[in-house]
């Protein structure tokens, strides 16, 4: 499995957002400062209030609003499921990030959380790819 801790500024506004692209929150693991976002059966986003994300970090905290961090990445089974989650996204309160890039093995879209964290999701030609 693989966590991704994400800080965010309003952890209700976050929860409502990841929610809204379809992913769902173990309550077990969530409490007031932090949110398990179950986005499938190996991948979890731990969604942190600033404050309790500056507690499991040494040093200053990022601000993705302000300046790229990390891209994630995640793939989709079509390229329409690319674009639905995409639109999920702008729809529940997150920005346009890049372009769609559509290359001939490959189509990848992308938007921002409404924290700014970079987002890319990306369809791959099952024959072209290691």
């Amino acid at each position: 499995m693989i966590f991704v801790n994400l800080p965010v500024q309003d952890l209700a506004t976050a929860r409502a957002f990841y929610t809204a692209l379809g992913f769902g929150i173990h309550e077990h693991f969530s409490d007031e400062s932090s949110a398990a976002v179950t986005v499938d059966e190996n991948v979890v986003l731990m969604l942190h209030t600033r404050d309790r994300f500056a507690e499991l970090v040494p040093g200053e905290i990022g601000d993705p609003a302000r300046a790229t961090t990390v891209v994630h990445r995640l793939t989709a089974a079509t390229p329409d499921e690319v674009d639905d989650l995409v639109a999920r996204a702008l729809a529940a309160g997150g920005s346009p990030w890049l372009p769609a890039l559509d290359g001939e093995a490959t189509y990848t879209g992308s938007f921002a959380d409404p924290d700014g964290n970079a987002w890319e999701i990306s369809w791959l030609d099952q024959l072209h790819t290691i």
